[in-house]
């Protein structure tokens, strides 16, 4: 994919930026028990295994602040979790802003309960880590008063087609063959280099080595996948190709997302170095060494490479264990400490930033807000010298939030909120065939506004005719 990273100079203030979509941050609890295949395991070690998006050093830095607690007691990093335990936390949730591209329905079929709709890049389909509002599911229902439950998924960064179902039943029975790969899926993408104008079929076999990266490599011991490319237009003048997209196993050989400072200049061009490392353990080397003994592994924190390793069903060379760290790198930085996964909230650094402020020349006392009250009836409070995001600073500079104290990023670039991946066409045996309008970008000529859909492009108008429809059926029923 094209390098987007860099995002442009600001144009617009915080929060006022057209091309993106915002929520105001809010308090939200989080409790949750200890599940089986945690018993037995540090604190620390089940945050950096089942939460896999940030460093070991991030995770440890926010469970330090004292915010997690098991049982109702302030929880150290190296708690051993027992069964029964429940894991409680309160978080102001900051929700990244999405772009403001609307979700555009398709068809609206209320005797079989499906809708198909084309999902904006950017937007995640349900609640996962830092979203919650800005999804799919919520914003179907918020915006159109749609009750919606998924029938086929798309990566938060992949725009495209999406077919939702109008009951769980549905869900159910619509998602079976999406499951058992009889869809027959076609993606649009637009890559960076001029694309060979004679087809290309990839049959190499993949494996992920890092879920919530989504990191895949072609391994031996991967799984077999399939994918046919076809040119489609070339932009000389940036040097990028528009390519059709057939995957034909199920698992898909995707265009990469290239960015500079986690592949090289290159891009990652010519692949990587796979030759496992002696240093890390696989997942699989790492069960079998548990198997069999009640005592947990103590974690050796110095290693940013452990819960790398621990999450890789092989060995991963060392080239490919440093991607993976930098790509967690990367999105600690971007968000500048404002992170957290449904268990974790990030409250001391905010506080030691505060404390390296100079001193103002008239302090004032921020006020606690009614919207943390919730927050302060936790039982045991915590000791006066601790740092939390539950006790107010003195003073508060600009560019922190008022009530959690943590710094706010900028607004990000929006065209760094999506990558140029697009789900096109499905067809399915159920419900036959369906289809997007191409996405803007994919023209020949195009323009460099990545937003809306190709010059001619006919849109329907799903939610009128549905309207339109639902009246004359009542109508009908109240002549009858």
């Amino acid at each position: 994919m094209p390098d987007t990273a860099a995002p442009p100079p600001d144009m617009y203030p915080r929060g006022m930026n057209p091309r993106l979509r915002y929520i105001k941050p809010y308090w939200w609890p989080y409790k949750t028990f200890v599940k089986q295949r945690w018993i037995g395991r540090q604190l620390l070690e089940v945050i950096t295994t089942e939460f896999r998006d940030r460093s070991m050093e991030y995770y440890r830095h926010a469970l330090e602040s004292g915010v997690t607690r098991v049982n109702g007691v302030v929880a150290r990093p190296d708690l051993v979790l027992r069964n029964g335990d429940r894991i409680d936390n309160t978080v102001h949730r900051h929700e990244p802003p999405v772009t403001n591209d609307p979700i555009l329905i398709l068809h609206i079929d209320r005797k079989r309960e499906f809708i198909v709709i084309s999902k904006p890049g950017s937007l995640p389909v349900h609640a996962a880590g830092r979203y919650f509002k800005h999804t799919v599911l919520e914003m179907m229902e918020s915006d159109y008063g749609l009750k919606c439950y998924s029938v086929n998924r798309l990566d938060r960064l992949t725009s495209g087609l999406m077919i939702l179902a109008l009951s769980g039943k549905a869900a159910s029975k619509l998602a079976r063959e999406f499951v058992e790969g009889k869809v027959k899926k076609e993606y649009v993408a637009r890559v960076k280099g001029k694309f060979p104008e004679e087809e290309v079929t990839v049959d190499k076999p993949m494996m992920t080595v890092d879920r919530q990266m989504g990191l895949v490599i072609i391994t031996p011991e991967g799984k077999d996948a399939v994918t046919i490319f076809n040119g489609i237009a070339y932009d000389p003048v940036r040097d990028q190709s528009v390519v059709r997209c057939r995957p034909q196993t199920g698992r898909t050989n995707d265009p990469l997302y290239g960015v500079s400072s986690v592949w090289g200049p290159s891009l990652g061009k010519g692949g990587v170095d796979l030759t496992p490392s002696t240093n890390g353990i696989s997942q699989a080397d790492a069960l079998k060494a548990r198997a069999g003994t009640s005592t947990p592994q103590s974690i050796d924190t110095n290693r940013e490479y452990d819960n790398i390793d621990l999450n890789s069903p092989i060995r991963l060379s060392n080239q490919a264990r440093e991607i993976i760290a930098k790509l967690r790198r990367q999105k600690d930085d971007a968000e500048d400490w404002i992170k957290w996964s449904e268990v974790i909230f990030s409250a001391k650094k905010a506080q030691d930033d505060l404390e390296l402020e100079s001193n103002p020349p008239t302090p004032q006392v921020v006020p606690r807000l009614t919207g943390r009250q919730e927050a302060l009836k936790l039982p045991d409070p915590l000791p006066d010298d601790t740092l939390s995001p539950l006790k107010p600073p003195v003073y508060l500079p600009s560019g922190f939030c008022t009530e959690c104290y943590v710094p706010v990023p900028d607004d990000p670039d929006p065209e760094t909120l999506f990558i140029y991946l697009h789900a096109l066409r499905y067809t399915t045996e159920q419900l036959g065939t369906w289809e997007t309008p191409m996405p803007r970008w994919a023209s020949a000529d195009w323009d460099g506004d990545w937003r809306g859909w190709e010059e001619g492009a006919i849109l329907p108008n799903a939610l009128e005719e549905d309207r339109r429809k639902r009246e004359a059926e009542a109508a009908k029923e109240a002549d009858s």
